[in-house]
């Protein structure tokens, strides 16, 4: 299994390469525009953080691997009205979760927004940007109402996400709120490519987003601990066994994936890039449970530093710890 890994690498590593070179690309040429007139007309409630998860998390990255995973899976390339949908979905992510985190703005507020940009009266640069980019989502998708269908379930399990800063949800309360965000999150991409729904994709794109939401977790220990945000990783104890909640969600994710009824070779590839992306998660399961030894064997976050818990994958010896999980593990 390890040598057939390693001989599969440089092709899937290339063509996801190929892919984030494509999407900056785009970024460019499309959305840097917005990002400029926005900070002209800034009243200060756009910060650079907001600009740098438009142009280098979420309208870069939503596109470029989540986007990418959809296409590669169905076997037929990206067109240009996914591209910008998927672009300004990615792009209006950051600010949608400024109303929830930051600005404190009322849940029928954000309704408003999600369900009537055309005739919404934006109180703040910040919402004239978010509207702006949905617009030019709904420009172009094919199908609004699946579209809202699936910012409806995130915009439910945003709210459900409130209820990690209290002190007394058990484990299982955790698992079920995180997994949701994922989920949904997940098939709210989704919703923006034309091609429909195969039997049993939902269920497989809900569950791989729950797997991704648990990475994405596990990266924001340091952030998730500090706000007081009740995570599977902020408040396990023991890392390990937050790794076999991971490991189990990826094998069922992978036999759900393995079952619909898309090519063979288009599944194949599709799980290649899945594995490929989330192997760097198991870098930082490494790291975190390292510093265990440090508090007597049990996984404190608040008692270690923004530079223990931060786990920088850009670092080259990061990279190479992640792609000997690619080329170790069984998929």
């Amino acid at each position: 299994m390890k040598l057939k890994n390693l001989l599969i690498l440089p092709s899937t590593y290339i063509s996801l390469l190929r892919d984030v070179k494509r999407q900056r690309k785009f970024v460019k040429e499309i959305l840097e525009a917005d990002i400029a007139d926005a900070t002209a007309d800034n009243d200060g409630s756009l910060d650079e953080e907001d600009f740098n998860k438009i142009r280098g998390y979420y309208g870069f990255g939503v596109p470029a691997i989540v986007g990418e995973g959809f296409c590669t899976l169905r076997g037929a390339k990206m067109t240009q009205t996914e591209r910008m949908a998927s672009t300004f979905q990615g792009a209006l992510t950051g600010l949608y979760d400024d109303f929830f985190d930051k600005t404190g703005l009322a849940d029928n507020e954000i309704k408003s927004m999600m369900k009537e940009p055309h005739s919404y009266s934006p109180a703040s640069s910040l919402e004239k940007l978010f509207i702006r980019f949905l617009l030019n989502v709904h420009e172009n998708i094919h199908d609004i109402s699946q579209f809202n269908q699936y910012f409806e379930k995130v915009f439910s399990a945003q709210v459900l996400s409130k209820k990690q800063l209290d002190e007394n949800l058990t484990r299982e309360e955790i698992r079920d709120i995180s997994f949701k965000k994922g989920g949904y999150s997940l098939l709210f991409y989704r919703s923006v490519f034309k091609h429909e729904l195969m039997k049993g994709e939902a269920e497989a794109l809900f569950n791989i987003g729950s797997l991704m939401q648990l990475g994405n977790d596990t990266f924001d220990v340091y952030k998730d601990s500090r706000a007081g945000i009740k995570t599977l990783p902020s408040g396990c104890g023991q890392i390990d066994d937050v790794r076999q909640v991971f490991i189990t969600q990826l094998d069922h994710c992978l036999g759900l994936v393995g079952k619909l009824n898309y090519h063979r070779d288009d599944i194949k590839r599709y799980v290649n890039k899945l594995v490929l992306g989330i192997a760097r998660c198991f870098v930082c399961f490494d790291q975190l449970e390292r510093l265990q030894g440090k508090t007597g064997g049990t996984f404190r976050p608040l008692a270690y530093s923004r530079k223990e818990l931060i786990c920088d994958m850009e670092k080259p010896v990061n990279i190479i710890r992640s792609l000997r999980y690619f080329t170790s593990y069984r998929h």
